[in-house]
């Protein structure tokens, strides 16, 4: 079929809106109207954050967004790092619609799960591991969570926590990174009767939509997220740990999840700007629940080099002194303790610590601003001492450990 001047400027129209789109944002963030960058090095890593930004909405658009025949897309991990994920989650969204059916399939190696709304343990899983979930907006038997009637893929972005993939959501817990266990799988697929047999082919006027959605997510998400995270420094007191709270930090129209009558999920978090020799001493009892961790981000909500460096901690990671406490140092120069979280050199970002579905201990972390020469007196005289040969042989495991996550 010959090319004709419509489909050619359709388009047209759709790639120079996103190439301008991308322009626009950038030049907006190098002139100080996004964010709030407050050096060179504070700019470099904003744009790099929206050409991030750019990648993925391309990615998702084009190739994850068909909610007939949908493929989960992994992001919020060591590619995509936008939104301040988790270290020991791997989050998995699909796009659907709420005129059909589907079902997910897959095995967690027994690891904890959540598929929409429900958790690994009302979830009826077979002796060898697998599952099946239906996914509709009217219920089904057995294991079923629901979605909005009215989705139509991802053809929306909210104004508010705009992220790739706004039909389901799974994550995959990984707390125990020492354990040697398959990584798992998952599957989804439309099963109604009115499911079509195969996609069909690309056509002009279908890319210039995709590419036209793809432009409107990059643009809302590259704002949003880079605004909340000068929003959330403009609201929380600098180099102090906030108490735990089920409202994530900088999001206004949340409602947060609860399991039977209780919150699942307690936020906290430490506003830095430091010092090449300041460190902030983070010292905390321990909640009751499966799971906990402490984790860094960038100035931008982002995560920062998980694999090279020391940069979150959880539950199963952590050192536990002998008097039950975990006890933490936020800095740029390694002070020698086992909890070091390292900022990598980067003057301001954020520390995030979570508390996973506490039954009855939600303990209130204190933290203490010092030089990082006078860390060694806020510890234990038996808190252990890291040397730089430990050191590196704990970032190469992290490393390795890793890599076999995320089959790097």
């Amino acid at each position: 079929m010959p090319i004709s001047e419509h489909d050619r400027e359709a388009m047209r129209a759709a790639w120079t809106g996103f190439c301008g789109a991308l322009k626009q944002t950038g030049d907006d963030a190098l002139d100080g109207k996004i964010g709030d960058p407050r050096d060179a090095d504070e700019l470099a890593e904003l744009l790099r954050a929206i050409g991030r930004l750019a990648s993925l909405a391309l990615e998702q658009r084009l190739d994850f967004n068909d909610p007939d025949f949908p493929l989960f897309f992994r992001q919020m991990d060591d590619r995509y790092r936008y939104g301040g994920p988790d270290t020991n989650i791997a989050y998995f969204m699909t796009a659907l619609r709420g005129d059909a059916t589907y079902r997910v399939r897959g095995n967690n190696s027994g690891q904890t799960l959540n598929i929409g709304q429900l958790w690994h343990d009302n979830i009826e899983i077979a002796p060898d591991g697998t599952f099946e979930v239906n996914v509709s907006a009217e219920r089904t038997d057995g294991n079923w969570t629901p979605i909005p009637a009215g989705l139509q893929g991802d053809s929306d972005v909210p104004e508010e926590y705009p992220t790739a993939g706004q039909g389901l959501t799974i994550r995959r817990y990984d707390w125990d990174w020492d354990r040697d266990l398959p990584p798992g799988w998952l599957t989804v697929e439309r099963i109604d009767p009115d499911a079509p047999a195969y996609p069909p082919a690309l056509t002009p006027p279908r890319l210039a939509e995709q590419i036209d959605n793809a432009t409107r997510f990059f643009v809302a998400a590259s704002r949003w997220w880079h605004e909340r995270a000068a929003n959330v420094r403009a609201d929380f007191p600098v180099n102090q740990i906030t108490p735990p709270d089920t409202m994530p930090p900088g999001v206004r129209d949340y409602k947060p999840p609860v399991t039977q009558g209780k919150g699942w999920l307690y936020y906290g978090l430490v506003c830095y700007d430091l010092g090449e020799d300041d460190a902030i001493v983070i010292e905390t009892d321990l909640p009751d629940g499966p799971y906990w961790s402490f984790t860094l981000y960038n100035v931008w909500w982002e995560t920062p080099d998980l694999m090279n460096r020391q940069t979150s901690l959880n539950a199963n990671q952590t050192h536990i002194d002998a008097d039950g406490k975990a006890r933490f140092v936020l800095s740029a120069r390694d002070p020698g303790v086992p909890n070091w979280l390292d900022t990598g050199g980067t003057k301001r970002g954020f520390l995030h610590y979570r508390w996973f579905r506490p039954n009855e201990k939600l303990p209130v972390p204190t933290s203490r601003q010092m030089k990082i020469g006078e860390v060694r007196s806020a510890f234990p005289a038996d808190h252990p001492t890291v040397d730089a040969a430990e050191r590196k042989a704990m970032i190469s495991k992290r490393r390795e450990q890793l890599a076999r996550r995320f089959q790097r």
